[in-house]
């Protein structure tokens, strides 16, 4: 017997989880907004600062130095990974006619997605290390050895890392996008004697893009709020090298304790998440 339009039993069946989840996040959101607004000193109770802590990050040049980084590696990083995606997953369908051959490629290339952070982590500390396999190769080629996690490239390094495990999702989104487009269409533009670039132009991106921007969004939130890699590889170092926003409120409140300036960054962090979410969810209303 099925249930009849308009019954409030799906509604009853959802209320026990929807009640644990909006507990759970309104304790957590009403913790953070009375955190905001205080100072957390060691030994004693929270001293109410109002706005004290969002003024500090004005004169926080550690903070400032965190932000010109997160720009870097996030821009350029999600950038490569996207692009990448989208021309391995086009060449996969374009020249791999062979099932068999493309499903095998396509596993490999997903294979990096599918392992835990401190996996790759561990991986990738092990090749690029002073002493890691990468300069071992290197001199055994007669080149000399490179500091990957030196001052000047460590968050270049923590970037190629990323784009190592992390370019299959749009890749993956970008295939099964161009997968699903109609074999007619290209047949067409082959009678029409469409250029390549005009054959993309027309009927490939049309198809495509909104897994592209969707891929955008998810690498850019994910590369923003990022940790992992910089806790087990670099620690934010050398010094501050490879410190970004993400390590950074992990730091103010895990290492020094600072629990209220450290709710005023996550709080910021959270509402700078939303505008670029936002930002990208007009261009895809605005495509549709």
């Amino acid at each position: 017997m099925g249930v009849r339009k308009g019954s409030s039993i799906p509604i009853f069946l959802q209320l026990p989880a929807t009640i644990v989840i909006w507990s759970l996040v309104g304790y957590v959101l009403i913790w953070l907004l009375y955190s905001i607004v205080h100072r957390y000193v060691p030994g004693s109770s929270p001293e109410f600062i109002g706005l004290g802590n969002f003024l500090e990050m004005l004169y926080d040049a550690r903070l400032h130095s965190a932000v010109l980084r997160t720009i870097y590696y996030v821009g350029i990083g999600a950038f490569i990974e996207v692009f990448l995606g989208m021309i391995i997953a086009l060449a996969l369908v374009n020249y791999i006619k062979n099932d068999t051959i493309r499903f095998t490629l396509l596993i490999l290339f997903i294979t990096p997605m599918c392992l835990a952070e401190a996996v790759v982590s561990i991986i990738w500390l092990m090749l690029v290390t002073p002493e890691g396999y990468i300069n071992c190769f290197l001199r055994y080629m007669g080149l000399p050895g490179v500091g990957w996690l030196s001052e000047s490239l460590a968050l270049t390094t923590l970037m190629m890392i990323d784009v190592w495990q992390w370019t299959p999702l749009p890749l993956l989104l970008v295939y099964a996008a161009r997968s699903s487009i109609p074999v007619e269409l290209y047949e067409t533009a082959e009678i029409d004697r469409l250029s390549p670039f005009t054959t993309f132009r027309v009927v490939t991106w049309p198809f495509i893009r909104n897994a592209v921007l969707v891929s955008a969004i998810l690498r850019v939130i994910f590369m923003y709020i990022t940790i992992d890699k910089f806790i087990m590889i670099t620690k934010g170092g050398p010094g501050f090298a490879s410190e970004i926003i993400g390590y950074y409120v992990f730091v103010q409140s895990f290492s020094y304790r600072n629990v209220g300036y450290a709710a005023a960054l996550g709080f910021l962090t959270m509402i700078i998440a939303a505008i670029i979410t936002y930002f990208f969810w007009n261009m895809l209303r605005r495509r549709e």
